[in-house]
């Protein structure tokens, strides 16, 4: 009687198992993978804006001024260091200022290039110095053009992702005479730059 009842509880347990085993399968590990959107703006980046600019003539000092417009396009390869290119071109006539004003039938322009050094001071605001070449053009009767070093100091606004708000001054040209003209004076041309930029 003992054997038959440990061959029966053995075969009950036996199936039990076999049954249990049926309903076990392997259990695969779930991920949840959040969903990625990247819609912040690439390292490209265009602008227009508003420059004022200035050639100053000394000893006896004459300035000739242009109101002006700028565009500019660029790329970033970190939120340090980038690349820019400039155009900026007079509208309008220019003003001669040699001790009394008066306006001039002419041009002046500038067309560089620019390696652009960034510090983020806070998320919104950055400073930035622009160290390249580039070549200013000044047409009031004869054409007039020098290349060289040029510089400049800004700063930037971030108002959205896209869009910024900047100011700087360039300094585009700063030596002895110009193109052939005023021999022996010093001669100085600058800008002072406001404008918008997109980034895309």
């Amino acid at each position: 009687m003992k054997k038959v009842t440990l061959s029966l509880i053995t075969i009950i347990s036996l199936s039990t198992f076999a049954v249990a085993g049926g309903d076990i399968s392997p259990v695969e590990p779930y991920v949840n993978v959040p969903e990625v959107t990247d819609d912040k703006p690439g390292n490209f980046h265009i602008g227009f804006g508003y420059s004022y600019m200035n050639m100053n003539v000394e000893n006896p000092d004459e300035d000739l001024t242009a109101h002006s417009v700028l565009f500019k396009g660029g790329y970033n390869f970190n939120e340090y260091i980038g690349v820019e290119g400039r155009y900026t071109m007079s509208v309008g006539d220019l003003t001669l200022d040699d001790g009394q004003e008066s306006d001039v039938d002419g041009d002046m322009s500038n067309l560089g290039i620019y390696a652009k050094v960034m510090y983020p001071v806070m998320e919104q605001f950055t400073v930035y110095g622009l160290l390249g070449y580039g070549q200013v053009t000044v047409d009031n009767g004869a054409e007039l053009s020098e290349s060289g070093f040029q510089w400049g100091i800004g700063a930037e606004y971030t108002v959205t992702e896209n869009i910024g708000l900047f100011v700087d001054y360039a300094n585009l040209y700063n030596d002895t005479g110009f193109d052939g003209a005023f021999a022996g004076r010093d001669v100085m041309v600058d800008a002072i730059s406001v404008g918008a930029t997109y980034k895309f």
